[in-house]
């Protein structure tokens, strides 16, 4: 392991970058029809490992299962829930982590601004 050093720190604060457009892809789509926007802070291990900003407006979708998300919510108020009927609702403050092989959906019930840090297939 190479060392690393403090002009490493990647800083989502203090050097703000603009949000592109992000589409959830019709298959996945369940209601509405949210605008969305992303931006990828961290990209390493050829894209599997990434962190970042996003937002939403209201909405819903099926979760991407081949991944596990930490996420921290910096505004407005979501549903997570799985196949079997279980939810929970998270608003801005909190964080949570989805777990690998996650079977379940987003709902944004108010436009939601989140963190995340994504480990993927």
């Amino acid at each position: 392991m190479n060392p690393s050093y403090i002009d490493q720190v990647v800083s989502f604060d203090e050097a703000p970058k603009p949000l592109g457009p992000f589409v959830t892809p019709p298959d996945r789509l369940l209601k509405g029809d949210p605008s969305q926007a992303i931006v990828n802070y961290v990209e390493e291990l050829d894209g599997k490992f990434i962190a970042g900003l996003w937002e939403s407006e209201p909405g819903k979708w099926k979760a991407v299962p081949g991944r596990r998300e930490f996420c921290y919510i910096i505004s407005g108020d979501v549903i997570i829930s799985d196949v079997k009927g279980g939810q929970k609702r998270y608003k801005a403050g909190d964080s949570f982590m989805l777990p690998y092989g996650f079977d379940g959906y987003w709902e944004v019930l108010e436009t939601c601004q989140k963190y995340y840090v994504i480990l993927q297939d």
